[in-house]
């Protein structure tokens, strides 16, 4: 009869065992999502940093294609020596703001 009992204790995880893995995996799933958030906030302000560029750079054309709504762009055109000089600053809707400047000059190509 003792080793049936035996048998019957020895058949799972002891209450301590099951609460110590739980409290385990949920300091993991908790470090993983922060990471998690860390990563994805990053990117979002990569992103935004990219739009926000890649727009400065569309208005430092000759002739610049029209922003998004809620987007802002301060345009100084100077002229020297056959050339023109292109001053742009972009200000995204939440407030960055990128600085891009160009020269065009006309080839002898043409």
């Amino acid at each position: 009869m003792s080793v049936a009992i035996t048998r019957s204790r020895e058949a799972g995880f002891s209450l301590p065992e099951v609460l110590v893995s739980l409290v385990l995996f949920i300091i993991v799933i908790g470090a993983l999502m922060g990471y998690y958030q860390t990563l994805a906030q990053g990117l979002l302000s990569q992103w935004h940093y990219r739009q926000l560029w890649r727009f400065a750079s569309q208005q430092a054309e000759m002739s610049p294609s029209p922003l998004p709504e809620g987007w802002k762009a301060t345009r100084v055109e100077t002229s020297m020596a056959g050339c023109v000089s292109i001053s742009v600053i972009v200000s995204a809707p939440e407030g960055r703001q990128g600085q891009l400047k160009r020269l065009h000059c006309p080839s002898e190509e043409q």
